[in-house]
């Protein structure tokens, strides 16, 4: 169940860990675990399974349940009060008896205030879970191009079934849905299991479907047009604009999240920082990070839904 922890202590919490920044002590606030690359799809835009391809991946390809909470534990030893699991599919993920809902239990009972996941939406929706992101790449035919036929059904009857009051789509915008962001801004909007649309861009590989310059500013007008219309699209308007800055090495916040890897290596900030593909990145998450280190008001207020847990009613 969700954590019945208060928003006021919770926003005490986060307000000491941002103050102790300021004075340089500079620890995780959220724990980033990709418990496994384990997925019950390929699709055609997916980093793990380029890597993969690439023979890029080594060592296990999923973390154990022992490694798991230990980490868990870990970060949350050093203030963490955040975790999502990624993965991979992170719903499919299992270790003898242990299940994903096993990790999201355990997470609520070590005391994080929110845990979430990200999805392709084809299997259980977790109501447990304090956020849920489902991946969204365009309407039925663009999805169903980009990861296989009937995942687009799927996902929404799914959707259909849950009753969940905090689930997000998250669009990574690539050279093979660039056309569709208003059609997928219009079913977010007419989905009410879906609160808002998160616009991100593809950070390689695969390089093939990385948008040019031009491309990106394009769609960040245009998604910046659609949240002027009312449409709901989570981005913070000034985290849009810092999408174009593609080589975001100098003003990325490391510091701000732990990322374990299913192999136990972990990192503070992203695992692909100081290779090529940190200079192309397309994660928008870094930009409002950065915005709210910075004390960015609107961008603090944009991401608080990902941030407090409220209360099972």
């Amino acid at each position: 169940m969700m954590s019945p922890v208060s928003a006021v202590r919770q926003l005490s919490h986060y307000a000491g860990w941002y103050i102790r920044s300021i004075f340089g002590k500079k620890d995780p606030l959220v724990n980033t675990m990709v418990i496994h690359y384990g997925c019950n799809l390929r699709c055609t835009h997916c980093a793990v399974t380029a890597n993969e391809d690439e023979g890029r991946l080594s060592g296990p390809r999923s973390m154990t349940w022992e490694l798991a909470t230990k980490e868990m534990r870990s970060e949350y030893n050093k203030g963490s009060r955040i975790v999502f699991f990624e993965g991979g599919e992170p719903t499919i993920w299992k270790d003898g008896d242990r299940r994903f809902i096993d990790l999201i239990d355990e997470a609520h009972r070590m005391g994080y205030y929110v845990v979430g996941y990200t999805t392709n939406g084809t299997g259980t929706i977790y109501e447990q879970s304090d956020v849920i992101s489902v991946s969204l790449d365009g309407p039925r035919e663009v999805h169903d191009r980009l990861r296989a036929p009937g995942v687009y059904d799927m996902l929404m009857e799914n959707l259909a079934k849950t009753t969940h009051q905090n689930i997000f789509a998250n669009m990574t915008v690539s050279k093979l849905n660039q056309d569709v962001i208003r059609e997928t801004a219009e079913i977010v909007r007419n989905s009410p299991q879906i609160r808002g649309l998160m616009i991100n861009f593809l950070t390689p590989p695969p390089s093939k479907f990385t948008l040019t310059y031009d491309e990106k500013e394009a769609v960040v007008k245009e998604a910046l047009g659609l949240k002027k219309e009312g449409f709901p699209i989570v981005n913070s308007k000034r985290a849009l604009k810092e999408l174009l800055i593609t080589d975001y090495t100098d003003k990325c916040p490391y510091w701000v999240s732990s990322f374990m890897l299913p192999d136990g290596t972990k990192h503070y900030g992203c695992p692909m920082r100081a290779v090529e593909a940190c200079r192309d990145c397309g994660f928008d998450a870094v930009r409002e990070y950065r915005l709210i280190t910075a004390g960015n008001v609107d961008t603090i207020f944009s991401m608080s839904r990902f941030a407090i847990s409220k209360p099972p009613k």
